[in-house]
Protein backbone atom coordinates (compact mmCIF):
# COMPACT_ATOMS: atom_id res chain seq x y z
CA UNK A 1 0.00 0.00 0.00
CA UNK A 2 2.63 2.42 0.90
CA UNK A 3 4.54 1.19 -2.50
CA UNK A 4 1.49 2.69 -4.71
CA UNK A 5 1.42 5.94 -2.58
CA UNK A 6 4.89 6.57 -3.34
CA UNK A 7 4.53 5.70 -6.83
CA UNK A 8 1.56 8.07 -6.99
CA UNK A 9 3.16 10.45 -5.24
CA UNK A 10 6.71 10.44 -7.61
CA UNK A 11 4.00 10.44 -10.93
CA UNK A 12 2.52 13.65 -9.51
CA UNK A 13 5.70 15.44 -8.87
CA UNK A 14 7.07 14.45 -12.08
CA UNK A 15 4.15 15.13 -13.91
CA UNK A 16 4.79 19.24 -12.64
CA UNK A 17 8.91 18.88 -11.73
CA UNK A 18 10.93 17.08 -14.08
CA UNK A 19 14.57 17.67 -14.04
CA UNK A 20 16.10 18.21 -17.62
CA UNK A 21 19.20 16.10 -16.47
CA UNK A 22 17.20 12.95 -15.03
CA UNK A 23 15.77 13.04 -19.44
CA UNK A 24 19.20 13.42 -20.38
CA UNK A 25 20.28 10.78 -18.03
CA UNK A 26 17.78 8.17 -19.48
CA UNK A 27 17.78 9.84 -23.37
CA UNK A 28 21.70 8.44 -23.09
CA UNK A 29 20.66 4.98 -21.26
CA UNK A 30 17.65 4.36 -24.05
CA UNK A 31 20.42 5.26 -27.33
CA UNK A 32 22.09 2.06 -25.98
CA UNK A 33 19.43 0.39 -27.33
CA UNK A 34 19.03 -0.29 -31.33
CA UNK A 35 15.19 0.55 -31.55
CA UNK A 36 15.36 3.64 -29.18
CA UNK A 37 18.66 4.97 -30.64
CA UNK A 38 16.45 4.70 -34.51
CA UNK A 39 13.56 6.81 -32.90
CA UNK A 40 15.98 9.27 -31.39
CA UNK A 41 17.66 9.59 -35.07
CA UNK A 42 14.49 10.22 -36.67
CA UNK A 43 13.91 14.27 -36.77
CA UNK A 44 10.29 13.78 -36.23
CA UNK A 45 10.42 11.75 -32.96
CA UNK A 46 13.62 13.47 -31.53
CA UNK A 47 11.81 16.50 -31.88
CA UNK A 48 9.32 14.96 -29.44
CA UNK A 49 11.37 13.05 -27.08
CA UNK A 50 13.27 16.49 -25.85
CA UNK A 51 10.40 18.95 -26.52
CA UNK A 52 6.83 17.38 -26.00
CA UNK A 53 6.15 17.48 -22.18
CA UNK A 54 3.94 14.39 -22.42
CA UNK A 55 7.12 12.13 -23.82
CA UNK A 56 9.31 13.83 -21.44
CA UNK A 57 7.51 12.83 -17.88
CA UNK A 58 7.11 9.36 -19.34
CA UNK A 59 11.54 9.03 -20.12
CA UNK A 60 11.96 11.29 -16.66
CA UNK A 61 10.40 8.41 -14.60
CA UNK A 62 12.83 5.85 -13.80
CA UNK A 63 10.56 3.07 -13.54
CA UNK A 64 9.39 3.46 -17.36
CA UNK A 65 12.91 3.08 -18.47
CA UNK A 66 13.50 0.31 -16.30
CA UNK A 67 10.74 -1.43 -18.12
CA UNK A 68 11.97 -0.11 -21.67
CA UNK A 69 14.98 -1.75 -20.73
CA UNK A 70 13.97 -4.71 -20.19
CA UNK A 71 13.21 -6.45 -23.30
CA UNK A 72 9.11 -5.66 -22.36
CA UNK A 73 7.67 -5.59 -25.68
CA UNK A 74 4.20 -4.65 -24.64
CA UNK A 75 6.04 -1.73 -22.95
CA UNK A 76 7.89 -0.61 -26.31
CA UNK A 77 5.06 -0.76 -28.50
CA UNK A 78 2.95 1.78 -25.48
CA UNK A 79 6.16 3.88 -26.07
CA UNK A 80 5.82 3.97 -29.60
CA UNK A 81 2.41 4.80 -29.77
CA UNK A 82 2.69 7.49 -27.26
CA UNK A 83 5.10 8.51 -29.90
CA UNK A 84 2.97 8.33 -32.44
CA UNK A 85 -0.48 9.78 -30.69
CA UNK A 86 1.97 12.43 -29.77
CA UNK A 87 3.41 13.22 -33.63
CA UNK A 88 -0.12 13.21 -35.21
CA UNK A 89 -1.49 15.56 -32.37
CA UNK A 90 1.34 17.82 -33.39
CA UNK A 91 1.36 17.81 -36.97
CA UNK A 92 -2.78 18.23 -37.14
CA UNK A 93 -2.67 21.12 -34.46
CA UNK A 94 -4.07 24.25 -35.94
Amino acid sequence: MVEIILEVIAYVFSYFVTPQKRLEKNVKVLKNERWFAELEDDFRYNHLIWNNRTVIRYLALNSNVDKLLKDDDDEKAKFKKLLTYEHVKFITAP
